[in-house]
């Protein structure tokens, strides 16, 4: 079977996105299946794709394509010529251009396909950008999701949200998964060192991923630690965070936030950290926070639990049933629950390593590629 991946890889980005759809194509190469990968962005230098063992990698396009209702012909024979007919063509990623526009073509020449929604078909990610995304839909998102075989959702409850919003009437869920090195990292690297910031904590919180303070919720895990820091009997909490901002607007916003609220000395932002120098950083935190406005499997989560790492995230990362079940804490997207849940876990602290271990175990039992794929 021929399976041809759709979707944005730049590995340059910090976003689960492009390790996600890597993992997939790795995972089905595994089974003997014969996978493709095009990126609907030109690659440059700077944008550039991971060769994968096993995985024909096709040219993408020269420019940025902008018209969501039309492509050339070509791009059905290029395909046909650089990695055959594919038997389901998988897109990721939703309101790209080049993707729609292709879904057309795939259409006319009898080629299925489906489409991965990587949270973006759910309540909360349609209101961000509502109106553009409104006039989509009725343009041509609609159409391109009618037209698809069926729609990957990564758990059951993102895929109620896309059944109700768009009336499909074919869902497939499976979930996203982890490489199996992960699973032993924590034996061969030891924790990130963070300096002055890391002394004289009770407890130390960590985030790691794209700064987009209104998508991930760390506007409200700030909101949460300003509570904690104003009360005279609280324990002392740091949390440090790892990540390029999605914005301009959200590095304003987070130092503001840092400043006004006096934080100073409570939050501490990394940047960006890649590879093993990111593992080492998971590794550096008692607790790994995510507290997510919406989301479809963050992919930080499950390296944030391979690692071994207790969690609290919000019900809308869609990992909640996953971390409630090994004892980590659930709480909802507003300050003060999350602060509660932050005192809640200080109260637990003792508790922590062996939580971590039961959501690695899981992580072992369920969400590795090969178990994935099978």
């Amino acid at each position: 079977m021929k399976i041809l991946h759709v979707g944005p890889v730049n590995m340059k980005r910090a976003s689960g996105l492009p390790r996600s759809i890597l993992g997939f194509a790795s995972a089905q190469v595994d089974l003997g299946l014969q996978v493709g990968l095009l990126s609907p962005l030109p690659l440059t230098q700077d944008n550039s794709m991971k060769q994968i063992p096993g995985v024909r990698l096709l040219r993408s396009p020269y420019r940025t394509h902008y018209n969501p209702l039309f492509i050339s012909h070509d791009w059905v024979k290029r395909i046909q010529t650089e990695f055959g007919t594919p038997d389901l063509v998988n897109f990721h990623s939703t309101y790209i251009p080049f993707n729609t526009a292709l879904a057309r073509r795939c259409k006319q020449a009898g080629w299925r396909y489906i489409i991965t929604a990587h949270g973006v078909m759910g309540c909360r990610a349609q209101h961000v950008k509502r109106i553009k995304k409104t006039i989509a839909n009725l343009l041509f998102f609609r159409s391109y999701v009618n037209h698809a075989e069926a729609i990957h959702a990564f758990t059951a409850t993102e895929a109620e949200e896309i059944q109700k919003l768009f009336k499909v009437t074919k869902t497939i869920i499976v979930p996203n998964g982890i490489e199996d090195y992960l699973l032993e990292a924590p034996e061969k690297l030891i924790p990130a060192d963070l300096g002055d910031f890391g002394h004289e904590s009770d407890l130390t919180l960590g985030f790691i991923g794209r700064i987009d303070l209104y998508h991930k919720g760390l506007d409200l895990l700030l909101k949460a630690m300003a509570i904690l820091i104003s009360q005279q009997d609280a324990f002392k909490c740091k949390l440090f965070v790892i990540g390029p901002f999605h914005r301009k607007q959200d590095e304003l916003s987070f130092y503001s936030t840092v400043e006004s609220q006096s934080l100073r000395d409570y939050v501490k932002l990394f940047g960006p950290k890649f590879g093993d120098e990111k593992l080492r950083h998971f590794l550096a935190c008692d607790v790994f926070v995510h507290t997510s406005r919406f989301e479809g499997m963050p992919m930080a989560v499950l390296e944030a639990m391979a690692l071994g790492r207790p969690c609290l995230v919000t019900p809308k990362t869609n990992m909640a049933d996953v971390v409630r079940e090994c004892g980590g804490w659930v709480c909802q997207a507003e300050p003060d629950s999350i602060a509660d849940a932050i005192k809640d876990i200080y109260r637990s602290k003792v508790s922590l390593p062996a939580i971590g271990k039961r959501l690695q175990d899981l992580v072992r039992q369920r969400y590795t590629w090969s178990k994935v794929a099978h």
